[in-house]
């Protein structure tokens, strides 16, 4: 049986589109993120996935509107059930709050809150904890542990 070909450019689009976002994870000074498959990742990692599958599935997933062609998409474990483009990724960072105690995560600079970040074949998947939650906790998620 020949490979579609269509099919393989899009799978070809969905590879080119998760290298870009690690590109752009490295570029604003972040370690490359955590590539894993499903079943060894962090459970956050799974839970995440699992509700961006469902709202895929049931018509419910919800995206910002500037993801109009295959490019580098974020999900937020906060909010799980929208896709955003790097763009918005970006400016929620001051925003986020922690996924642990929903307290602020101090986000503002690399070096406030901590984010642990998989990257999927399209997507990068990304969690956000508060300094107070991460201290007891060990390692430090995939980056960003501050001073």
């Amino acid at each position: 049986m020949k490979d579609d070909p269509a099919q393989l450019a899009v799978i070809d689009q969905i590879r080119a589109a998760g290298e870009h976002a690690e590109r752009l994870l490295l570029a604003s000074g972040r370690p490359a993120p955590v590539r894993t498959t499903p079943d060894r990742a962090a459970p956050w990692f799974r839970e995440t996935r699992a509700v961006m599958l469902r709202a895929e599935g049931d018509g419910t997933l919800r995206h910002c509107g500037h993801l109009t062609a295959p490019q580098p998409t974020v999900v937020l474990a906060e909010a799980a059930d929208r896709l955003v483009c790097w763009d918005c990724y970006t400016k929620a960072q001051a925003l986020r709050r922690c996924h642990l105690c929903g307290r602020a995560a101090g986000t503002r600079s690399l070096d406030g809150g901590v984010e642990a970040v998989v990257r999927g074949p399209a997507a990068v998947y990304s969690r956000m904890i508060c300094r107070a939650c991460a201290e007891p906790a060990g390692p430090r998620g995939t980056f960003g542990n501050g001073p």
